[in-house]
């Protein structure tokens, strides 16, 4: 699985855009 295919599936499950996903996996990958 690639960075787009893990915003897409982020999206999908949390019934968010995928910007708003994309955004929540640099914030998450960023804290860690």
């Amino acid at each position: 699985m690639n960075k787009s295919e893990l915003i897409d599936a982020i999206a999908s499950a949390a019934n968010l855009s995928k910007a708003d996903a994309g955004r929540a996996l640099n914030a998450t990958t960023d804290a860690i």
